[in-house]
């Protein structure tokens, strides 16, 4: 079954948003989020972090999402803190296990800080080809991980 946010996600993709922008934005409202500042937000970790080929978008956007849900305002919440780095472990271990890596070069076969690789990325179709789909299984295993009970000390502000 796919959540609405999941389908959103790949809609604001095929718009022409980054696969973070999509993934926050999607997920923005559960947690007071405007739409508007999500897509700031999410801005600059598209094309494996603002073309640097480092990790793909859709996660980053999917672990911003998991510290709206899991992390603590307050600096001296280790419980909070340690619950997160558990849930983020625990996506990019899911979203391995599908896709093999979570390095936006490397899920796109090519080195994206490379301006001439980039340039062929683009001319392949290779961002509409691959990346919708990669932007639905981070925003499905987000969902999925989501709808799991949080414990009462993740959520302390």
């Amino acid at each position: 079954m796919t959540q609405p946010e999941v389908e959103q996600a790949v809609l604001y993709y095929q718009q022409g948003y980054t696969c973070t922008q999509s993934i926050l934005a999607s997920f923005a409202e559960r947690y007071g989020l405007k739409q508007d500042l999500a897509f700031r937000i999410g801005e600059p970790f598209g094309a494996g972090t603002s073309g640097t080929n480092d990790m793909c978008g859709s996660v980053a956007g999917a672990i911003m999402v998991l510290g709206l849900q899991y992390g603590s305002a307050r600096s001296d919440d280790e419980a909070a803190r340690y619950y997160t780095y558990q849930r983020v472990n625990e996506l990019i271990q899911r979203f391995k296990g599908i896709h093999g890596s979570i390095q936006c070069g490397n899920l796109l076969g090519y080195n994206l800080s490379d301006p001439q690789q980039l340039q062929t990325v683009w001319e392949k179709g290779l961002f509409m080809r691959l990346c919708p789909d990669l932007v639905r299984d981070a925003a499905q295993i987000l969902t999925e991980m989501l709808e799991v009970a949080t414990p009462d000390h993740s959520i302390s502000t």
